[in-house]
């Protein structure tokens, strides 16, 4: 009786111990490896893509570099940057990199007419033609490429999507266009603007830079409450994205900083990261596009 009595509080706490190692091990995998979140943008000087912390802190203007200039449109998954190559019209190429900036693949998709603007929802992304006339889509592993999935005219230059629908910025036209996210029922002129070229969605509105570069433009996602001028005295605005809190925007091809304000319009920050090469296409970890 006396050895049962030493060996039965052993036991108990052998597995005690081992319950209490597995619950460790359990609530380690469940803690993500980092907590910050970053804005990612285009230099379209260099082809680089920069990254910045969503406050501004930390730039790198070479987080990832590419040694092809251009670049225009960027998105973001929780896994992948992927952004296109666009360079004025001889591009073909969309690009993709893992978030920590490792595994660059300068060819993940081919054969797209100058891709500008780029987005994605949990299955594809959705990228513009520009010199082409049509929007292509691609599963997120780069298969099933579609280069014809809907039809635009030439001029688009900015994509993003709901559960419901696809929208594009034309800057031939100056027009907001929308279709069902299967890509039927197109509607080339959903939204008059002046001059949209790129476009993000956040809520129930959408954004899109307006009066060439100098303010932002917003509506309601059913094209009532149009506002060319939401954001008034900016200059260059060349590609925005947006998350749950503010507006971020690039300011072009010779453009040098990277500028924030709130969804409502209210604390505009113009020079929230300085010192960029050109930041076009822009992006946020869980944001739009």
């Amino acid at each position: 009786m006396h050895r049962v009595h030493n060996v039965l509080p052993m036991r108990w706490f052998l597995t005690l111990a081992i319950l209490l190692l597995h619950s460790s091990a359990v609530g380690q995998t469940s803690v993500p490896l980092t907590t910050s979140r970053y804005i990612y943008w285009t230099n379209y000087k260099t082809g680089a893509v920069g990254r910045a912390t969503v406050t501004g802190t930390s730039p790198n203007e070479s987080f990832i570099k590419t040694g092809v200039a251009g670049g225009a449109g960027l998105t973001a998954t929780s896994q992948f940057l992927y952004w296109t190559s666009a360079n004025g019209g001889t591009a073909t190429t969309i690009l993709r990199a893992n978030l920590n900036g490792t595994g660059l693949n300068k060819k993940f998709i081919t054969g797209a007419s100058n891709p500008c603007g780029i987005t994605h929802d949990s299955t594809y992304i959705y990228w513009g033609g520009d010199v082409g006339t049509t929007i292509g889509r691609a599963k997120l592993d780069g298969s099933d490429v579609d280069h014809n999935f809907i039809a635009t005219g030439t001029g688009v230059c900015g994509v993003a999507v709901t559960s419901t629908h696809i929208y594009w910025a034309n800057y031939r036209t100056g027009k907001i266009g929308r279709a069902n996210l299967n890509g039927s029922s197109p509607n080339l002129s959903f939204i008059p603007t002046v001059g949209a070229g790129s476009l993000s969605i956040q809520g129930s509105f959408i954004y899109w830079p307006s009066n060439s570069g100098t303010t932002i433009g917003r509506a309601n996602l059913n094209a009532t409450g149009v506002n060319q001028n939401f954001i008034k005295g900016l200059s260059g605005v060349a590609f925005i994205a947006t998350d749950s809190t503010y507006i971020y925007w690039g300011t072009g091809e010779t453009g040098t900083t990277i500028g924030r304000a709130k969804l409502d319009g209210t604390d505009v920050n113009k020079s929230l990261i300085k010192g960029t090469l050109g930041s076009f296409g822009i992006a946020v970890t869980a944001g739009s596009p």
